[in-house]
């Protein structure tokens, strides 16, 4: 015999129907944590060294540059994802300052040299 259902668990486009969270339970940043920390730490080690390799190649010398670091990683992949959700025609256009699009998240989040 079925257990009815509670007010809250009866079908409703107002109540989530996906899995439950218990309190204190893994946080959508923890589980992309999980499974991608690996692969970030990679990409900044990669990125840097091909950074060097490429500096290496030129005749002016040494950078100046730092290399980049895990938290500036996630900040450009945070950017690229976002940039999804609210497309624009030109690169340039999510940094720009005209009211028509302007965005203060892309500009706060990183400079655009």
């Amino acid at each position: 015999m079925d257990t009815p259902l509670l007010p809250s668990e009866q079908c409703s486009t107002h109540i989530y129907r996906g899995p439950k969270r218990k309190e204190g339970g893994s946080s959508p940043l923890s589980v992309f944590l999980l499974y991608f920390a690996e692969n970030i730490s990679l990409l900044v080690v990669e990125t840097n060294r091909y950074y060097q390799d490429y500096i290496d190649g030129l005749d002016g010398g040494p950078s100046s540059e730092p290399d980049v670091t895990e938290a500036e990683m996630f900040v450009f992949l945070a950017l690229t994802i976002q940039k999804g959700h609210g497309v624009r025609d030109k690169l340039t256009d999510y940094w720009s300052t005209l009211d028509q699009v302007y965005t203060p998240f892309y500009g706060t989040m990183m400079k655009w040299d």
